[in-house]
């Protein structure tokens, strides 16, 4: 995908308690390193974005360790700008575009950060092309507020007739969605 700006968090209602995991007998790993996108994760690649319940879930999940500050800095960019592929048996496939952040480090205390709010699970954090990441849905939230904004400010009576009346322009980049 486009590479994406740094997102803001936006105000929200509390998401309900993470739905802990079996426990498992694996151990954390000591080190995450990034792998290259499997022939079968490259196929998922070419298919349109269509959001999912693992992007859901993902999303509610990166939202809800942020709200907390379970996560911050790098560990937060990785689990915004990375997607949850796949959860099974304890283990969670993340994708990420930014070879940068999953080689960071970042990937080890977004896992201990996970462990600590009841997901006991080993994650595998692969380098390639994501289509639905917390990121990209925030970014698109924005976008609609702000298309929402324009729309609200240019059908306005009052607007509609200070522009007509007085010859007016709106300034491009000048309405702001609060």
């Amino acid at each position: 995908g486009a590479p994406a700006e740094p997102a803001s968090i936006p105000a929200r209602a509390p998401t309900p308690a993470a739905v802990p995991l079996p426990p498992t007998d694996k151990q954390p790993v000591a080190e995450l390193a990034p792998v290259s996108a499997s022939p079968a994760t490259q196929a998922l690649e070419q298919a349109p974005s269509v959001p999912s319940a693992e992007s859901d879930f993902w999303f509610d999940t990166v939202l809800a360790l942020s709200d907390a500050e379970a996560i911050t800095a790098l560990v937060r960019e990785l689990a915004l700008q990375s997607e949850l592929v796949l959860r099974q048996d304890g283990e969670w496939l993340l994708r990420s575009s930014k070879a940068s952040l999953v080689q960071s480090g970042a990937g080890v205390r977004l896992q201990a950060a996970l462990q600590q709010s009841g997901h006991a699970v080993r994650l595998r954090i692969e380098v390639g092309q994501t289509s639905d990441t917390p990121a990209h849905r925030l970014a698109a939230a924005a976008a609609e507020r702000q298309r929402q904004a324009e729309q609200v400010m240019t059908q306005d009576p009052f607007v509609q007739a200070m522009l007509r009346d007085f010859g007016g322009k709106i300034v491009p980049g000048s309405i702001k969605a609060i």
